[in-house]
């Protein structure tokens, strides 16, 4: 029993060892400390466990970084315009990210701004939905042909199935899900839909960007707004995504900008004072 006691206290005191030891990738080096602020975001971020399993990993990463670093430093990359718009671009949109994180976590969303974006959510709410059957063709022409067909009796489904350029709901027989009506962006849709009862073909074709369509009303229902505990995720999110943009928008209409005077000599960018 202390004989496997002391090897796992030995093979522990190894791996401990080998986390401070530095690397050397073609003469840069890698510190043990970077080593281990990696192994600890490791842990932390993707819930890696074990010290080995965590060094081992974060070697290969900082090895790559180096070894990519490297190769890119030779051919002169970083003077290139376009990777050089790209590294802003990420680094724009990582601070971005830590900026909002940070924001969030000393100014979380409060109930008043929970109840604000729920009942947001319930003006925007359309609670009528209709399903309808659909045929997509290309010409006026071609729709007004099916609807002829169909009032003389050819089934709708069938001729969806062989005619519509919908591919994915001919396959049901141009059948669609319940769809509130007014995300269906086709101009005139929802005046139509509303003159019809329930198994009635709209006696015209609509255009839309896609083509011509014709359609029959299925069915139609009303649905309320869920109460707030049953969507309180997808409100929460609504209202973090609310609170992120205001703060974003509040930094730029306080930025100072200004067209700068015309100088020879390069301008020096001056950094606001840390806090």
């Amino acid at each position: 029993m202390k004989k496997v006691v002391m090897l796992c206290l030995l093979a522990a005191s190894m791996s401990t060892a080998l986390a401070q030891t530095a690397l050397k990738i073609n003469g840069q080096t890698i510190s043990a400390a970077e080593q281990k602020e990696l192994m600890e975001l490791l842990a932390k971020e993707k819930g890696i466990k074990g010290q080995e399993a965590q060094l081992t990993m974060a070697r290969q990463i900082l090895s790559e970084e180096k070894i990519i670093g490297q190769a890119a430093w030779r051919q002169k990359l970083e003077r290139d315009p376009l990777v050089k718009r790209k590294i802003a671009e990420s680094k724009s949109r990582i601070y971005r990210e830590a900026l909002v994180n940070s924001y969030l976590s000393k100014h979380p969303v409060t109930d008043q701004e929970l109840s604000a974006a729920y009942e947001a959510l319930k003006r925007q709410h359309d609670p009528n939905e209709v399903q309808i059957r659909y045929i997509l063709v290309d010409s006026e022409k071609e729709a007004k042909d099916l609807l002829y067909l169909i009032e003389i009796g050819e089934k709708m489904d069938k001729l969806a199935k062989e005619k519509s350029l919908d591919k994915a709901s001919a396959a049901d027989g141009g059948l669609l899900p319940f769809t509130a009506v007014s995300k269906f962006n086709i101009p005139g849709f929802a005046n139509a839909v509303k003159g019809l009862k329930k198994g009635q073909l709209y006696k015209q074709p609509i255009k839309s960007q896609h083509g011509y369509q014709i359609f029959r009303l299925e069915d139609s229902r009303v649905v309320p707004m869920p109460p707030l505990d049953q969507i309180k995720t997808q409100v929460q999110a609504t209202a973090v995504q609310q609170k992120s943009t205001a703060y974003l928008n509040s930094l730029f209409r306080g930025a100072k900008i200004e067209q700068a005077s015309s100088e020879k000599r390069k301008a020096k960018t001056v950094l606001p004072a840390r806090k």
